[in-house]
């Protein structure tokens, strides 16, 4: 019998995150100058940006460890639907809380295009 691909439940897809895909600016010298964050998902018809449902998992156990390895202060492992709007150059906002999540990693499941698995963490500052 094969192993249970890594996946949630719908009940379990509480956590309410905005991706953001991010564009830098450069000035005539080439000096990058500033940067934009849009919605990667999109916009309702109102104009609101749009959420998307994960499960949230803090690391714990090893991974902390190998998260202090990346230099990382804070990890997390998301579990959510397949969606190719979804790359690993973005930012992901957890509602409520103003400091961005970086993408470290996506894992397509099984290649099956049903399901992510997003390890995402914040960097430690610089010393």
């Amino acid at each position: 019998m094969a192993p249970l691909a890594r996946q949630a439940r719908a009940g379990e897809l509480r956590t309410r995150i905005y991706i953001h895909s991010v564009s830098r600016t450069t000035d005539s010298e080439g000096v990058s100058s500033a940067k934009t964050e849009t919605s990667a998902i999109g916009h309702d018809a109102h104009g609101r940006e749009i959420m998307y449902h994960c499960k949230w998992v803090n690391a714990y156990g090893s991974e902390v460890f190998s998260a202090k390895q990346l230099q990382l202060r804070e990890s997390a492992t998301l579990t959510m639907r397949y969606s190719p709007k979804i790359q690993i150059d973005q930012l992901i906002y957890k509602v409520g809380d103003p400091e961005p999540w970086e993408i470290i990693s996506i894992n397509d499941v099984e290649n099956r295009q049903q399901w992510l698995e997003v390890k995402v963490g914040r960097r430690e500052a610089a010393r």
